[in-house]
C-alpha cells in the first residue's frame, strides 16, 4: 500500500512539474521567491477556541519554491525547530495554502494563511490533528501569524540549478532530521503547536 501510495505521488508530481515551462510566472509576493535558496519564516499558533486567542507554540520553517504548476506556485518546507515536521504549499495570488506531516505518518497538520503585509507578513488557520484510524483526533484549531525573518542557512547545491523532485524531497528530509526532538515539560512528546513544549535554548 505504502509502495503504490509512493508511485503515485511520484507520477502526480512528476506531471505537476512537468507543466512548469508552459504555467504562468510565479506570484509576488512570493513565499519563497524564485531561485532563491529558501525563505525562513516564523509561524506562530493562537488558540482559536479561546476568547483571548492564546498563544501557543511559535516555531520556524525553511519554504522552498519548486516552480509552477498551472495557476500555483508550489513548493516544499520543512522545519528548522522541529523534528522531521515537513510539507508541502501551494501559492495563488497572496493566498497560500500548507499541508504538513510530524511523528512518520499519524500527525497532520493544515494551514491557510495569505500574505498580508508587503512580503513580510502573513495571516491566515491552521488545524492540526492525529489519525487515529477512526474520526481523527483534533489537537488544535487556531489562527496563525507568520513573519519573514530571512534566508534559510541550508540550501540545496547548485542553487538555483532545478534539482528532480525526487532528489529534493531527500535533502530536504535530510534536513528535517536534523531538527531539534521536542518535548512536553512531562517529557511526552509534543505536537508543533503545543504550548507545554520545553523552550529551545537557542
Amino acid at each position: 500500500m505504502k509502495k503504490m501510495r509512493r508511485i503515485l505521488l511520484g507520477l502526480y508530481f512528476a506531471l505537476v512539474m512537468s507543466t512548469t515551462a508552459h504555467a504562468v510566472p510565479q506570484h509576488l509576493p512570493a513565499v519563497d521567491p524564485a531561485g532563491g535558496g529558501g525563505t525562513l519564516w516564523q509561524i506562530t499558533f493562537y488558540d482559536d477556541t479561546a476568547p483571548a486567542h492564546t498563544p501557543w507554540a511559535t516555531q520556524r520553517i525553511c519554504v522552498f519554491n519548486l516552480g509552477v504548476a498551472g495557476s500555483n506556485t508550489v513548493g516544499l518546507w520543512y522545519s528548522t525547530t522541529y523534528n522531521r515536521w515537513i510539507g508541502r504549499f501551494r501559492q495563488e495570488g497572496d493566498e497560500v495554502k500548507m499541508i504538513g506531516d510530524f511523528w512518520k505518518g499519524p500527525g497532520n497538520d493544515s494551514i491557510d494563511w495569505e500574505i498580508a503585509v508587503g512580503d513580510r507578513e502573513g495571516f491566515g488557520h491552521w488545524e492540526e490533528w492525529i489519525e487515529d484510524g477512526l474520526y481523527g483526533a483534533w489537537v488544535a484549531k487556531g489562527n496563525t501569524k507568520l513573519v519573514r525573518i530571512g534566508t534559510c542557512q541550508w540550501a540545496p547545491n547548485p542553487t538555483p540549478v532545478p534539482i528532480p523532485l525526487e532528489q529534493m524531497e531527500k535533502l530536504i528530509l535530510e534536513q528535517a532530521e536534523l531538527a531539534p526532538r521536542r518535548v512536553r515539560a512531562d517529557g511526552r512528546p509534543g505536537s508543533p503547536t503545543d504550548r507545554a513544549l520545553v523552550p529551545l535554548t537557542q
